[in-house]
C-alpha cells in the first residue's frame, strides 16, 4: 500500500539512501534538508526517481517549524503515515568530568529534542486515522562504548526511550513506534574520519535503509518499542 513518508534529514548518505528506498517502494515520500550544498547530488543519486521526491527545508528543532512542515506535506500529498526520523549529531572525545555544556546541550537538541518535536507533530494524525509508523534512529553508541561520548549516548538512549513509550502510548492502536541502533555506517564521512578502520565491517547505508522500511512497512504492525541492532559485523 502506498502511504506518505515525512523522512527528516533525507539528504545526508543515510538518508539518500533510506529515501531511495521508499521511493522504489513507491511511497509518496518528502524529505526535509538543511544544507544546500547537498541537494544537487541527492538528485544526481536519486536520478529519474527525484522526480517523486518533494524537498523542504526546515529546522526539526523549532516546533513551529515542524508544525509548519506536516501541514505544508499533508496539503501535498496527504497526511503523514510514515515519520523516518534521521537527523542527528555526533561529538566525542569528552568525558565526563571535561565534558562542555555546550556539547552537551547541541547533543541532545539535534539527536532528542528534534526527535521529540516531529514525533509529537505527525502523532496526532496517525492516532486520528489509526494507522502510522515511526521509525527513529538510535545507535549502538546508547548502550556501549560510551566513554568520552556521553552527551550522545545519552541522547540516542534518549530516543530508543521515547520509542518505547510512544509504543506504550499506541496500544491498541494501529500506530507503532521503533529504534534502529546501527553502528558505524560505511559513509564518505566516516571513511575520512577514521582511514585506518576497515569499512568492510560497518553498515551500507542500503542495508539500514532496509532494515528501516521493514519497520515502516504493515508486516511489522506488532512490532512496538524495538530498538533493532543493526552492527554489521563490527
Amino acid at each position: 500500500m502506498t502511504r506518505t513518508v515525512l523522512i527528516t534529514g533525507g539528504t545526508g548518505a543515510l538518508g539518500g539512501a533510506v529515501t531511495r528506498r521508499f521511493l522504489e517502494d513507491g511511497h509518496r515520500v518528502a524529505a526535509t534538508w538543511v544544507k544546500e550544498a547537498e541537494l544537487v547530488p541527492l538528485r544526481e543519486r536519486l536520478g529519474d526517481l527525484a522526480e517523486g521526491l518533494t524537498l523542504a527545508r526546515a529546522d526539526v528543532t523549532d516546533p513551529a517549524a515542524v508544525a509548519s512542515l506536516v501541514d505544508d506535506v499533508a496539503g501535498q500529498l496527504g497526511p503523514v503515515e510514515v515519520l523516518v526520523h534521521l537527523v542527528g549529531a555526533y561529538a566525542g572525545s569528552e568525558p565526563v568530568h571535561d565534558h562542555s555544556i555546550e556539547t552537551w546541550q547541541r547533543m541532545l537538541d539535534l539527536n532528542l529534542r528534534s526527535a521529540f518535536v516531529c514525533c509529537r507533530a505527525v502523532l496526532p494524525s496517525m492516532r486520528e486515522r489509526d494507522w502510522g509508523r515511526v521509525v527513529l534512529v538510535s545507535s549502538r553508541t546508547a548502550r556501549s562504548g560510551r566513554a568520552g561520548q556521553a552527551a550522545y549516548a545519552v541522547a540516542k538512549a534518549g530516543v530508543g526511550v521515547l520509542a518505547e513509550t510512544i509504543a506504550e502510548e499506541g496500544v491498541g492502536t494501529g500506530v507503532t513506534a521503533n529504534a534502529v541502533a546501527p553502528s558505524a555506517l560505511d559513509t564518505p564521512a566516516n571513511r575520512a574520519a577514521m582511514p585506518n578502520a576497515d569499512p568492510s565491517r560497518w553498515v551500507p547505508p542500503a542495508d539500514a535503509a532496509a532494515a528501516i522500511a521493514f519497520l515502516a512497512s504493515e508486516a511489522a504492525g506488532q512490532l512496538r518499542g524495538g530498538w533493532l541492532p543493526v552492527f554489521g559485523s563490527a
